[in-house]
C-alpha cells in the first residue's frame, strides 16, 4: 500500500502543485493517460471547492491532500477544513434558476471518478474521496 499527504495553503496557485504530483504519483501506479486526464481534473475540481470554501471562511487552514493506493484502487482524500457539505435539503437551483456551484461540482466529479464521497469529518470540515477503479489484469 502506498500513501502519500501533501499539505497546501487554500490558495489558488497551490493546486496546480497538488496535480502535478498526484500526476506522477498516478504515472508511477500504472494509470492510463486517459483516466489520469480525468482524476486530475477531478482532483482540481475538489481543491478549487476546497480553496473557495477557505476564502468565503476567512481561513487560513491548509487543505490536506491525500493519496492511498490499496492495489484495486486509487484514493485521493482531500480534506478541507472550512466546508461543509451540500444541503441535501437546500434548493438545486440558486435565485437565477441556475444549479448551484456545488450541486453542478459534485455532478462532474461524479463522471469522472468511479466513485466520489463528500462527507463531514468529526473535527470540522468535510472531506471529498474520489476514487479510481484499477482495471483487472
Amino acid at each position: 500500500m502506498v500513501n502519500v499527504e501533501l499539505q497546501i495553503p487554500a490558495r489558488s496557485p497551490y493546486v496546480g502543485v497538488v496535480r502535478l504530483a498526484l500526476s506522477s504519483l498516478a504515472r508511477t501506479a500504472g494509470m492510463d493517460e486517459e483516466a489520469l486526464d480525468d482524476l486530475k481534473i477531478a482532483v482540481s475540481e475538489a481543491c478549487a471547492n476546497a480553496v473557495l470554501a477557505g476564502e468565503e471562511a476567512g481561513s487560513d487552514e491548509a487543505i490536506t491532500v491525500h493519496w492511498i493506493e490499496d492495489g484495486e484502487r486509487l484514493m485521493v482524500d482531500i480534506a478541507d477544513p472550512s466546508g461543509s457539505p451540500p444541503d441535501p435539503d437546500a434548493a438545486e437551483l440558486d435565485t437565477g434558476g441556475f444549479s448551484s456551484r456545488l450541486v453542478m461540482s459534485r455532478a462532474l466529479l461524479e463522471t469522472l471518478v468511479d466513485s466520489c464521497e463528500i462527507e463531514s469529518v468529526p473535527t470540522g470540515g468535510i472531506r471529498t474521496r474520489l476514487v479510481v477503479n484499477r482495471p483487472a489484469g
